[in-house]
């Protein structure tokens, strides 16, 4: 093994930032397949007329890539994101965590959380030119049924009955079963559409990697194509594999002072 260097790894492979490690300094614009620009394109539309969707997939499969991708793509003096990363907490917790990045008080006095919550989006939608809520739910399997319902009464105007916000769940196949139950329709009900992130190809774990790569501002030849065929298929269709294996190898690569990773490097640091 050659001496390792004392480069940094950007200074090492010349590139601006890391090409498969995403930082919310420097998210990602995400290598979107084309099947992803299908839902991407799609997902706008249905939060142009005010509705709201699913989206499927298992762990890895790079649903929370997509949403943020959709969510960046929104002009904010139109939509206002509201982020819930994590849906395990208790019902109460889920509206204050909303209360709190609407910048509402909600207090323990006077009307409890959720008419509170409804009042205060009717009233913020009668201000010009307001900006419409989004609401993600990252890990929405993980919701409690009574703050799915909740969620889902926030969306319309108790009385008009008019939009107030959009919501996009984003979960795993677990959700798709909560979704799919006969005694969870008047959730389902309010789902446009429950879109599904399925595996990748091998070709377009390529594409994803030359995508990368490329974004970086990196030399084009880091991988060797016989390497990058390797690792396109190793990765098995998940998206996140496919990021950690490149990362993997990009940190053997440094280590061993070698600026082009070779089938050899990956066949010797991956176990196959």
């Amino acid at each position: 093994m050659n001496k390792t260097n004392s480069l940094s790894a950007s200074e090492f492979f010349g590139w601006k930032r890391h090409p498969f490690v995403d930082s919310s300094s420097t998210s990602p614009e995400i290598s979107l397949i084309k099947r992803d620009h299908q839902i991407f394109e799609r997902a706008r539309e249905f939060l142009k007329v005010g509705r709201s969707f699913a989206i499927i997939g298992n762990a890895g499969s790079g649903k929370t890539s997509l949403v943020r991708s959709i969510a960046q793509s929104l002009d904010p003096r139109s939509w206002k994101i509201l982020w819930i990363p994590y849906a395990g907490c208790k019902r109460n917790g889920i509206l204050r965590v909303l209360a709190e990045k609407l910048g509402l008080e909600l207090g323990y006095k006077g009307l409890p959380p959720l008419p509170r919550l409804q009042r205060h989006l009717a009233n913020s939608q009668k201000e010009p030119a307001s900006a419409v809520p989004v609401i993600i739910v990252d890990d929405a399997q993980h919701l409690e049924a009574e703050s799915l319902m909740d969620l889902c009464s926030i969306l319309s105007h108790p009385d008009e009955q008019s939009p107030l916000a959009s919501m996009i769940l984003v979960g795993d196949e677990a959700l798709e079963r909560t979704l799919r139950l006969a005694c969870r329709k008047a959730i389902s009900t309010r789902m446009a559409y429950i879109f599904r992130m399925e595996p990748i190809s091998p070709d377009d774990a390529k594409n994803i990697l030359e995508a990368r790569i490329e974004q970086s501002g990196a030399p084009k030849k880091i991988f060797e194509d016989d390497a990058l065929e390797l690792v396109a298929t190793q990765s098995h269709g998940n998206r996140r594999e496919l990021m950690n294996l490149a990362t993997t190898l990009c940190v053997e690569a440094h280590l061993r002072n070698e600026k082009v990773i070779t089938a050899e490097l990956v066949l010797t640091t991956i176990p196959m």
